[in-house]
């Protein structure tokens, strides 16, 4: 998983658990772990739905988990190349995921629609329309045109109007929709801001170089 604070990837080890059965018969249940970052050695808590492993110091079978500490959730900065309209929506999103993934997602299809209308100049009537339109772009790796064109489908835009016609609406979500589409932004915005910007600051430094040894420089 990734640290909520130092956002690095880790390996989770709960140091203290508490299990509780809701269903004796089916052994379900939930828990709640304690542990710290390996990294920062912040604590962070987790609260999970599952079945419950017949010794019930653990869940076999997680089916749903919510961060509870830090209770904002995961807080990404972007970095400084992407315009402070985006940095903004994008880190309000992030600091309301766990408190209401309704309201993260709606700050994020606002935030995506704004981009594919200014950045990509792609305006059309629904999300969904407008992101059947980015796919036929060649401007982005296919991953990345793969990770747009699945928010359509985590989200069931098709079954959800107001999602599509109403991006900033806030309704329900499906699980994991919230974090998704929050992480497709931050790869969108790398590739469209940070990556051209950082490239360019490479190349410059490069040809300095070159050009105190007289060689030809990059164009």
């Amino acid at each position: 998983m990734r640290c909520p604070y130092c956002l690095k990837e880790i390996f989770y080890r709960a140091e203290n658990n508490m299990v509780y059965l809701s269903d004796t018969e089916n052994y379900d249940g939930f828990e709640v772990t304690m542990g710290f970052c390996p990294a920062c050695n912040e604590l962070i808590v987790l609260y999970r739905e599952g079945e419950v492993d017949g010794a019930e110091d653990g869940l076999e079978v997680v089916r749903s988990e919510k961060l509870i500490l830090p209770v904002t959730g995961y807080i990404m900065e972007l970095p400084v190349e992407v315009p402070k309209e985006y940095r903004d929506d994008f880190k309000e999103a992030c600091l309301v995921q766990n408190l209401s993934p309704k309201s993260s997602a709606a700050l994020s299809r606002r935030c995506l629609q704004r981009f594919l209308e200014n950045e990509m100049n792609i305006k059309k009537s629904s999300l969904q329309k407008e992101i059947d339109e980015f796919v036929k772009t060649k401007n982005f790796p296919s991953i990345i045109v793969g990770a747009v064109d699945a928010i359509r489908n985590v989200g069931n835009l098709a079954a959800h109007p107001l999602k599509d016609t109403s991006t900033g609406q806030i309704v329900d979500v499906e699980p994991g929709e919230a974090e998704w589409i929050l992480s497709v932004l931050e790869a969108l915005f790398d590739y469209h801001f940070v990556q051209p910007v950082r490239l360019q600051k490479k190349k410059a430094e490069l040809n300095q170089k070159l050009a105190l040894l007289n060689k030809p420089l990059m164009k």
